[in-house]
């Protein structure tokens, strides 16, 4: 199963940089996915855990070649996490570094590459690997997830129609030279990667952080014409002034992964605008392979609150609770995205991975969203981000967006019984510890008390120096949730 997403048509032309300044082109490139293709197994399953490297990249795309399924998890995955996804999945084959904490039982090494090791593992040689459905290419934990066994499962069709849509509307040529600043196993990182491999331009591969001088070192050595970013890059990025961050070469910055407020995403805008940089905010979904949608540079200063368009080749509408379809602008219903990225649907276990495409290419966000009369779709809140306190309907999302408007950054979360709000402190990024006085906790409670209109008693405050994130920036509501 060869998956065309690596472009031939520039031979000469840089495709991947290493931090120390190796590079490999598009002919170097194909030589070396051929050579490891050779040391993987045709439809068996492949975990590649690792990061923003060569070895995780040529591996990824080896397997693809070859027609391997390859599951991506993150080289800081905890030990205990991965064993349960191995012993739950049973793949044939592993790349891991040879020093990681966990490494897979009775397993013989196939290859070296750098520091890590392919190896076969015990699944592998007694037969017990899982059966495969034909039209399944790869694997993603959806976001958030990495500590359970859900995966969304990808086909060949979802990943090039995705980075092909992604190469129209950002326009991508040849010429163009992303950085990695989100990690590989996460579905937006990867589909930077995957897009700018299918345009036949290139890509650096750093493992450092926006807040790392070394990062901005990196990215100016070699030029680097677009970054990445979550809404808590762009705090990061304006907490270091975006206005005067020294880019030179950067002329596209895109964000996804997450809403960003409003008034922030148009400051963004702004700088941007006046710095002579395209700026695109996307919305999306591991389900859908990644982009399900893109504000365009003009529209993000005009509709921050929007997400836009459907990216090419897909289509949004909404629907009301009896499945009838919304026609009326300003009428709020569940986003519904069809197009040829839509998953093939979930893995909860071993056995779902030779299950037939359930969502035959449309896929229920989960979102509720209403558009305007420009045709410009909002998102108002997730489906089941809902809470009944004191028999009053409170959104989740509209709790955490009023706290935002209150200059709070903060994460809800709760029962019916009592709404749990984890604020950070106004202080606490300029202290490694929440403030002592939870005065303004109180504070807080009170004013969302009174904007929600529910009795104070069912909302409880809990000051944070910082809010729990996962290794792609998005908060992490699950270890949220085990504190509340």
């Amino acid at each position: 199963m060869n998956v065309p997403l690596v472009s031939r048509q520039y031979s000469q032309r840089t495709a991947l940089i290493a931090e120390d300044g190796r590079m490999l082109t598009y002919e170097a490139l194909h030589a070396s996915i051929g050579q490891l293709a050779a040391d993987l197994p045709a439809r068996q399953l492949v975990f590649i855990v690792g990061e923003n490297d060569l070895p995780t990249v040529l591996c990824y795309l080896a397997a693809l070649e070859r027609g391997a399924v390859p599951l991506l998890l993150s080289r800081s995955i905890h030990a205990s996490t991965l064993g349960a996804l191995y012993d739950a999945y049973r793949p044939a084959q592993v790349l891991i570094a040879r020093n990681a904490a966990w490494a897979p039982p009775g397993a013989t090494l196939v290859r070296e590459m750098e520091d890590y090791g392919l190896y076969d593992t015990k699944a592998k040689t007694d037969g017990s690997t899982p059966a495969l459905h034909a039209d399944l290419a790869m694997l993603l934990a959806t976001s958030g997830s990495t500590g359970s066994p859900k995966l969304v499962r990808l086909t060949a069709t979802n990943l090039v129609a995705n980075a092909t849509s992604i190469v129209e509307y950002l326009g991508l040529t040849p010429d163009e030279r992303a950085i990695t600043s989100l990690p590989l196993n996460y579905s937006y990182g990867l589909s930077v990667l995957n897009s700018h491999l299918r345009a036949g331009a290139s890509v650096v591969l750093t493992n450092r952080s926006l807040m790392d001088a070394a990062f901005w070192r990196t990215l100016n050595a070699y030029g680097a014409t677009s970054l990445a970013g979550v809404p808590y890059s762009y705090d990061m990025l304006l907490r270091l002034r975006l206005a005067r961050i020294d880019m030179p070469s950067v002329r596209t910055l895109t964000q996804a992964g997450g809403r960003m407020r409003p008034e922030k995403l148009r400051d963004v805008a702004q700088i941007c605008e006046k710095r002579g940089i395209r700026f695109f905010a996307m919305y999306g979904q591991t389900e859908a392979t990644a982009r399900i949608a893109y504000l365009t540079p003009a529209d993000a200063a005009l509709k921050p609150a929007s997400i836009g368009q459907a990216i090419p080749g897909g289509r949004l509408s909404l629907e009301r609770a009896d499945g009838s379809v919304i026609e009326t602008a300003g009428e709020t219903g569940e986003l519904i995205y069809a197009g040829a990225n839509v998953s093939m649907g979930y893995a909860e276990c071993a056995a779902d991975f030779a299950l037939p495409d359930v969502n035959r290419g449309t896929l229920r966000t989960g979102d509720l969203a209403h558009f305007d009369e420009d045709g410009a779709f909002f998102i108002e809140g997730r489906l089941h981000r809902f809470l009944k306190v004191f028999g009053i309907r409170v959104s989740l999302d509209a709790v955490e967006q009023l706290a935002a408007e209150l200059g709070f950054e903060c994460a809800a979360n709760g029962t019916d019984e009592r709404l749990v709000i984890h604020a950070v402190a106004p202080d606490s990024h300029s202290n490694s510890e929440a403030a002592p006085s939870v005065a303004w906790a109180q504070s807080l409670r009170s004013e969302l008390a009174q904007r929600i209109g529910v009795h104070a008693s069912a909302i409880v405050v809990k000051p944070l120096a910082a809010l729990p994130r996962l290794p792609a920036g998005k908060v992490d509501h699950a270890c949220l949730a085990s504190l509340s």
